[in-house]
């Protein structure tokens, strides 16, 4: 699992997840799904992602994050299927602190 740079509450700027190391060419990225838990594991996706910001670039997807309450660590989860019907999921987490 991947941890992310801390960010604060205020903060909205894009991040990614790279597939480099799973998928081969010439097969590319033709879903992802990102979603985001809090500590609890509820469903805080809508809050802390944009899904109008998020972009395929094969191998990386890229995604909007923003807000979160400070103090909590966030578990963000990308899911994707290739061109080819493979299907690939990575993990990361991000502490949002306000400094």
């Amino acid at each position: 699992m991947e941890a992310f740079d801390p960010k604060q509450p205020y903060e909205a700027y894009y991040m990614d997840f790279d597939f480099v190391n799973d998928i081969v060419a010439p097969d590319e990225i033709s879903t992802a799904t990102i979603t985001v838990t809090d500590p609890d594991g509820a469903d805080v996706t809508s809050i802390l992602v944009s899904s109008v910001k998020q972009n395929i670039e094969s191998p990386k997807v890229y995604f909007w994050i923003q807000a979160g309450t400070s103090g909590k660590t966030y578990t963000i989860t990308c899911k994707i299927v290739t061109d080819n019907g493979e299907k690939y999921e990575m993990e990361g987490t991000i502490v949002v602190a306000e400094i």
